[in-house]
């Protein structure tokens, strides 16, 4: 009966001990939320941007919405060299933004 009452001492402890130390590698749940607030709030500000609801922004758009870093990029940001930037391929440049 020790026998069994030491082990699960011993057993909680070293649980414990391995609960808190994944806990601790884990980072917290605002941090893990933050990237997805950037790509939610910048979806916003890309639809009102959007006038005439094609899905893309032109040069001229992006500069009524005084999106001043998507024009910087503008060119970059361009991937198909079509004139205009998909949400897609804002998103992208964004997401590997907020994961490094």
């Amino acid at each position: 009966m020790q026998f069994i009452l030491a082990c699960m001492a011993v057993g909680t402890v070293f649980g414990a001990g391995l609960a808190i130390a994944t806990e601790a590698n884990q980072p917290p749940a605002t941090e893990q939320a933050k990237p997805l607030r950037y790509l939610a709030k910048f979806d916003e500000r890309f639809k009102a941007a959007d006038k005439d609801g094609d899905g893309a922004l032109s040069r001229k758009e992006a500069e009524n919405a005084h999106m001043d870093r998507v024009l910087t990029h503008f060119q970059k940001l361009d991937l198909n060299g079509d004139g205009k930037l998909t949400r897609e391929e804002v998103r992208a440049l964004l997401r590997s933004r907020l994961s490094s």
